[in-house]
């Protein structure tokens, strides 16, 4: 895989609704090569607009909405996304999830396959079936990756964790045993060995 600089630039974005946040994914677009999106709002039905909010670029993507049933109660947050360069398309393989809180994609690189993962975690109402969601969600990403040709592993979104907070210690113990490493500075200078 050859990019203009040898390098693959990587940004992840809640969008809080891809309809209303279409000019800056579409800036987005001309600065990275691939990017995340979390709450894209999209039904089902839908996600191919994320294919035409840049002519450069294709998606895969994941509805936080279930529409089985012919009936759509509220309005659809969530949904996850992965848009990526065309000309990264045959270095680009969806990686199925049944978790609606997941987008995957394994990239071939000159260093081998690389699993780049989008999530948009729960959010911390502070009850126990959030808290066990969290852990879920974070359970299936290690599986997805355990059971994939990927010998490297990128997780990036909107993990709804910050230091001190109720998902914290998961969310530091998920890093830890899947080798991860923080790269949002806020949590650079945090001991994060909880063994």
């Amino acid at each position: 895989m050859e990019t203009q600089s040898n390098k693959l630039a990587i940004c992840s974005f809640n969008c809080r609704s891809v309809k209303n946040s279409e000019h800056e994914i579409y800036q987005l677009c001309n600065i990275y090569d691939l990017i995340l999106l979390q709450e894209h709002w999209l039904l089902p039905n839908k996600l191919g607009i994320l294919n035409s909010v840049h002519p450069d670029f294709l998606s895969v993507a994941h509805s936080a909405v279930d529409i089985s049933s012919g009936l759509l109660t509220g309005r659809p947050y969530g949904g996850t996304a992965i848009l990526y360069r065309k000309s990264l398309s045959q270095f680009v393989t969806r990686v199925i999830s049944s978790n609606p809180r997941i987008t995957s994609v394994i990239l071939e690189t000159d260093v081998g396959p690389v699993l780049i993962v989008c999530v948009y975690m729960p959010t911390n109402y502070g009850n126990a079936e959030c808290h066990e969601e969290f852990i879920a969600t974070c359970a299936h990403v290690t599986v997805l990756y355990a059971e994939c040709s990927a010998v490297h592993f990128i997780v990036a979104g909107d993990f709804n964790c910050q230091y001190g907070s109720h998902f914290y210690e998961s969310f530091v113990k998920f890093a830890n045993d899947n080798n991860l490493c923080f790269t949002d500075s806020r949590y650079l200078f945090v001991d994060n060995d909880f063994t």
